[in-house]
């Protein structure tokens, strides 16, 4: 689990750009296009790589589902869901800080958010249809 989540942070954070911009001290504000509250709206208007990006973040967390079940026996979808949200949320935030304080431009996204979600469902009910199948 360790390694999984050195991963996910090294593919969500890094890397780090700590060039700075010229005009840093100015940037004393989020620029709330890097903070998108609408979700799957990148989707919808039809960006290019927006379904790539869907469906890497929804992969990216089924092995966190998969292996939270297996680690914590008899745990519910509910705590999944829970913790998968909260990884996904810390990831979104620090994409944020990086933004503001590092002029790093990652964006927060709440499809993210909901797409690292799904990605932990299923990442649980595959683990319960693996342990089932043992199970017989």
């Amino acid at each position: 689990m360790y390694i999984y989540l050195f991963l996910v942070l090294c593919v969500t954070i890094l890397p780090i750009d700590f060039t700075l911009d010229p005009k840093w001290k100015y940037h004393s504000s989020i620029n709330f296009t890097y903070v998108h509250i609408k979700p799957f709206n990148d989707l919808i208007s039809g960006y290019s790589g927006a379904l790539k990006q869907v469906i890497l973040n929804i992969i990216m967390t089924i092995p966190f589902g998969f292996l939270l079940s297996s680690l914590k026996k008899n745990i519910s979808i509910t705590r999944v869901i829970i913790s998968t949200f909260l990884l996904s949320f810390v990831i979104e935030m620090f994409q944020l800080i990086m933004t503001v304080f590092l002029l790093h431009y990652r964006s927060c996204d709440i499809t993210d958010l909901i797409t690292n979600v799904v990605g932990g469902i299923i990442g649980f009910i595959l683990y319960k249809l693996v342990k089932n199948s043992k199970l017989k």
